[in-house]
């Protein structure tokens, strides 16, 4: 604990909290990040004075507050992932009639950005946008992960290891030669499916979103549902219109913007 700086962990317990929405305790979060609770406590009341997070008035629990999901689209807004999205995951959506996300890769993480709900009535899967799926135990970490040579993919992984949140305690991916045999199908085939993995009883099937520069995957997009709709013949329906999606968004990825913005002169 020594070595880790006030700001790592304080940035620590912005994640954490990003999980529970209904909040933690101090000794909770002290526990969970392993810090003494009166620096659990000192690094909450800083960010409870910059209006970064919040204690409820009756469990006295911390909770990020809303300026966290603003910031964040506010982000979003400035470089344009929002506008290009939507159009082309709301129409998949619609001739999918089920749910679209796309997800973004950052530094080794894929990151929700964007969900288009296409089912309007019946049986309906409509996630809560949380923490970003887990890389091996996911169609999208998959899928991104196959637009990686394996080396790089091994890495990757184990920067976590094959420890998975008890939301994913039903994937079948559990070691790297595993992992490596499914990457190469997926690259053959252009797209990832995940059956009753993360999240039992719901199915999903994605495509790397390519980098025009020729890296790794910029992000991936995908459509899910419950698994009774997405047996494999309808994955193989659904995969043709995943693919154009991709190609699509590939196209009009706001990279130039995302490079400026990189680049520019800070005030």
């Amino acid at each position: 604990m020594a070595n880790v700086s006030p700001t790592e962990r304080t940035l620590d317990i912005i994640e954490l909290l990003a999980d529970y929405p209904e909040g933690l305790a101090i000794s909770e979060i002290a526990r969970r990040l392993k810090l003494p609770k009166s620096i659990a406590h000192r690094l909450v009341s800083i960010l409870v004075a910059r209006n970064f997070a919040m204690q409820d008035a009756m469990s006295q629990r911390y909770r990020l507050a809303i300026r966290i999901a603003a910031l964040g689209l506010r982000f979003f807004g400035k470089i344009g992932f929002s506008e290009v999205c939507k159009p082309i995951i709301q129409q998949l959506a619609q001739r999918s009639g089920e749910v679209v996300r796309v997800c973004v890769a950052e530094n080794g993480e894929l990151i929700w950005i964007a969900k288009a709900q296409g089912a309007s009535n019946g049986l309906r899967y409509d996630p809560v946008v949380g923490s970003g799926p887990v890389l091996h135990a996911t169609a999208n970490g998959r899928a991104w992960l196959s637009s990686l040579d394996d080396a790089t993919a091994r890495l990757q992984v184990r920067r976590r290891g094959f420890i998975l949140p008890s939301q994913y305690e039903h994937s079948c991916i559990s070691n790297e030669p595993e992992l490596i045999d499914e990457l190469r199908r997926i690259r053959e085939a252009g797209y990832a499916i995940s059956a009753d993995e993360s999240e039992l009883g719901i199915t999903a099937i994605a495509a790397p979103i390519a980098d025009r520069s020729n890296g790794p995957a910029v992000g991936c997009v995908s459509v899910a549902g419950p698994s009774v709709r997405m047996r494999q013949p309808r994955l193989e329906a659904l995969a043709s219109d995943l693919l154009i999606a991709a190609r699509e968004l590939c196209e009009i990825w706001p990279l130039p913007r995302m490079q400026t913005l990189a680049t520019a002169p800070a005030d």
